[in-house]
């Protein structure tokens, strides 16, 4: 599925004029068509914006919004968690979204950043009001006084 979508997105590009001969603006549509490919395959489009970590701390200390993380069990165990963070691992979160409040503002969080995207996508499509998703995760986060253990 994916080598045919990329082929026929290979093919659209290449065309450089539709069919009653009006100009195309090849930028224009090669950017469109590769943040179609890129959603389909990735699935992260949503209303969220990405923050650094500075600013997850910043955000995270004045009490302005939750901490999601969206780690996965072993992780957690492994590298513990930020203080007063709600853990929900990724896999679980669609069926889980009854147990947070839409109008708290939440910053997703993960290891690296791939799956704190996908949470905020989420998040974003189900209503939630305002939802950041932190640029990188737990293996960069450079606060260890704000980590705590988990048994």
């Amino acid at each position: 599925m994916k080598n045919f979508f990329l082929s026929t997105l290979s093919i659209l590009l290449a065309v450089p004029t539709f069919a009653d001969t009006t100009p195309v603006k090849s930028e224009s549509l090669k950017d469109k068509a590769m943040k179609a490919a890129y959603s389909t395959f990735n699935n992260v489009e949503g209303d969220y914006e990405t923050i650094p970590l500075s600013e997850v701390k910043n955000i995270l200390t004045e009490n302005k919004a939750k901490l999601l993380d969206v780690r996965n069990d072993d992780e957690i165990k492994e590298t513990g968690i930020i203080k007063g963070a709600k853990h929900i691992p990724l896999p679980e979160l669609e069926n889980r979204l009854n147990e947070l409040d839409k109008d708290q503002p939440y910053i997703t969080f993960c290891a690296v950043g791939g799956r704190s995207k996908k949470a905020a996508a989420i998040l974003s499509k189900n209503g939630f009001k305002k939802v950041y998703n932190a640029k990188e995760g737990m293996n960069t986060w450079p606060y260890k006084e704000m980590v705590e253990p988990v048994k």
